[in-house]
């Protein structure tokens, strides 16, 4: 072990060379596409490398600094690896050698003009995600984060020559920018605050710099809610979310499962490091963390109705994530307001829930959306309507799939529930608060977080049920076929992942112990118990245990043994009767629910979080047609009316800009009088 090179040594080579391998491949690709395996498995292969260092970097707790040519005068680029950078290493090395691999065969159905290209942009979009990881100063981070920016904007209009793709592209680039700009205020709020100010030149924006600030309760505010919304606006925080629901569905399925399950982690990541790296505990209010948790539940709550109302399988997905999200942010509030309110252990265990919740979140929503780019490219269609019975088509992928659904659905023992139950434990600590306000706001998190998986559990029914399971409703689906083997090999890689997650949560929270004790004060608690890698016990010596291996064992004997014992005692497990024909002699696979019908009941009930669209037909119609649009609300109550305004405030500016020159002397002499006016006050 001590021959091995550094675990940021590894990070570093990979960086430089994920950079050279898409160069490399870009130039060989154009000439021909018979290395795309092999190139493929080498940025793979790479990914890898980047999770066994963030391995190496979370069990040895190593916490390594290089400062490196480059950069500005004064502020030479500083990179960094610690225990949060290594976590965040571990998301994206491990989800993306399963999205790699997949694609080496994926790629294959794109044209071939844009392969080249796009293994270029994916490539670089790999190393911008470990860059902003690995930053240690304000500049490196924001370079790697407009890189990761214009390069994923980049891959979301790969097929650039339809309407909706660049429409969907220019709103992610607005959003992205919008949260660089407020992320730039909360570095340069930090630096300035140094004790020396900006007197030391640009060497106050290293994060060593900024961690020695000591901010006022209002500059702290200040940076805590730039921080919040620039952050939130990659990660899809309510009401910045839009960008997220129009963007996948027309990135092809391996940039959505990057989008999706890496590039929203960094956000979190970047949330993390500012709150409780550089702004540090100390100066977060205890009251901060109740908004944010507030947010996170009616964001998970959000997230989930309005992918249950999707019939495109890929903005349910989309959706799905804004849920995911949603409870990722629940946790970080819950650990402000424990941690803060001077309850370390609650805290520590929702910030663990949030950290595992990441890193599951990486890995299913990742191999579910590649499911989904297999349905969509087996069917030739985004309409779950028009597919069903594919898992007697494909087997295997419909198996990898299953597995996802019933991880992101919060079923035990997928590793799914193991985060949420964790997130579930620290709410009902509630009533170690004092005050009833905070204890009705955490059990009002809590509420949310259970109701959010109940109906996760029913939409991922609706999703594998329509999609997979009954007969097929075109003739796409009923000449449906399997993927090929690349394709297998790097969702299996995937499940293998969500598996492992499921059944070593102990192990994993002793990694994620090493993530929080750099960020949190108080020494995260252990289980007492001999046997701690077979039971979970996140609150010594009080409250509830969970092992997965042992629940895993008891549904393989219970399950054949359900089957087994009618048969024992003579009885059949299965009858056979006419069914129901609605009338109708013959039935046919229209008869099947819809995703419109399965979701009615939803609209029905939560039915203030849609807006909806109804053309009644008319009567005397020859052949009437009811027609139900669904929208999100945030469209018709926030965005348009802002771009209404926009455009009012152009027409008035085109108005000034016709005019008169005497009219121009006219402004610029009265606004030099009110910056001289406001110049004098200050």
């Amino acid at each position: 072990m001590t021959n091995l090179p550094a675990p940021l040594d590894t990070s570093l080579f990979v960086l430089l060379g994920w950079i050279l391998t898409g160069l490399l491949g870009f130039f060989l690709l154009r000439r021909s596409q018979a290395l795309l395996g092999p190139l493929s498995y080498l940025l793979a292969a790479g990914g890898i490398l980047l999770a066994a260092s963030g391995i190496r970097g979370l069990v040895c707790g190593s916490d390594l600094h290089r400062i490196l040519s480059g950069g500005l005068p004064g502020l030479p680029f500083h990179v960094r690896q610690d225990p949060l950078s290594s976590f965040f290493l571990l998301i994206l090395g491990g989800a993306s050698a399963g999205i790699l691999l997949f694609s080496a065969g994926y790629l294959r159905t794109l044209s071939a003009e844009r392969i080249p290209a796009f293994f270029l942009r994916t490539s670089l979009f790999l190393a911008s995600m470990e860059g902003v990881l690995l930053a240690d100063d304000a500049y490196v981070f924001m370079v790697f984060w407009e890189i990761m920016a214009l390069v994923s904007y980049a891959l979301v209009v790969t097929e650039s020559d339809r309407d909706e793709v660049r429409n969907a592209g220019f709103l992610y680039l607005l959003m992205a920018h919008f949260g660089s700009l407020l992320i730039l205020v909360a570095f340069f709020v930090l630096a300035s605050d140094e004790p020396s100010g900006l007197a030391r030149g640009l060497s106050s924006f290293t994060f060593e710099s900024m961690r020695t600030s000591a901010p006022s309760s209002g500059t702290a505010l200040l940076v805590f809610v730039c921080a919040l919304l620039g952050f939130g606006a990659k990660a899809g925080l309510i009401p910045l979310h839009v960008w997220l629901p129009e963007a996948h569905p027309v990135a092809p399925s391996p940039a959505s499962a990057l989008l999706s399950g890496i590039m929203l982690k960094t956000a979190i990541y970047g949330l993390l490091r500012v709150l409780f790296g550089l702004l540090g505990l100390d100066h977060l209010a205890y009251s901060w963390g109740v908004p944010v948790l507030l947010a996170g539940g009616l964001m998970a709550l959000f997230g989930i109705l309005h992918a249950l109302i999707q019939s495109d399988p890929k903005k349910l997905l989309a959706y799905s994530s804004i849920e995911n999200i949603g409870i990722v942010f629940l946790g970080i509030g819950l650990a402000i307001l424990y941690l803060r309110s001077g309850h370390p252990v609650a805290g520590e265990i929702a910030l663990a829930a949030s950290l595992y919740h990441a890193i599951n979140h990486a890995f299913f929503k990742s191999l579910l959306f590649l499911g989904a780019g297999t349905m969509i490219h087996a069917t030739g269609t985004h309409d779950l309507n028009e597919m069903g019975g594919l898992l007697r088509r494909m087997p295997v992928s419909g198996t990898f799939v299953l597995v996802g659904v019933l991880c992101i659905a919060g079923l035990p023992p997928g590793n799914g529930f193991v985060s949420e139950w964790l997130l579930l434990q620290s709410a009902l600590q509630a009533g170690s608060l004092s005050g009833t306000l905070l204890r009705s706001a955490v059990l009002l998190g809590g509420a949310l977080l259970v109701l959010a998986s109940a109906l996760s559990a029913m939409g991922f029914v609706k999703f594998y049920g329509i999609g997979y399971l009954g007969l097929p409703r075109s003739e796409e689906a009923r000449s449906a076929h399997e993927i090929s083997m690349a394709e297998k090999v790097g969702m299996g890689w995937l499940v293998a992942g969500c598996l492992l997650l499921a059944l070593s949560p102990v192990r994993m929270l002793s990694w994620i112990g090493q993530v929080l004790h750099p960020l949190v004060p108080a020494p995260f608690p252990e289980s007492p118990r001999p046997s701690e890698w077979l039971w979970l016990l996140p609150l010594p010596p009080r409250g509830a245990s969970y092992s997965p291996a042992i629940l895993l064992g008891l549904l393989v004997l219970l399950i054949p043994m359900a089957f087994l014992l009618p048969r024992l005692f003579g009885k059949s497990s299965s009858r056979h009767s006419p069914v129901w024909g609605c009338g109708y002699g013959t039935r046919t696979p229209r008869m099947q629910d819809s995703a419109g019908s399965f979701a009615q009941p939803i609209r029905h009930f939560f039915a203030n979080f849609f807006l909806m669209n109804r053309h009644l037909p008319d009567p005397e119609e020859k052949n009437p047609v009811f027609d139900l649009t669904v929208e999100d609300p945030h469209w018709a109550y926030l965005y348009h009316p802002l771009l209404n305004l926009f455009q009012e405030m152009t027409k008035l500016a085109e108005k000034v800009r016709g005019g008169r020159i005497s009219v121009y002397l006219v402004y610029s002499f009265g606004t030099l009088i009110f910056l001289l006016t406001v110049f004098r006050w200050m």
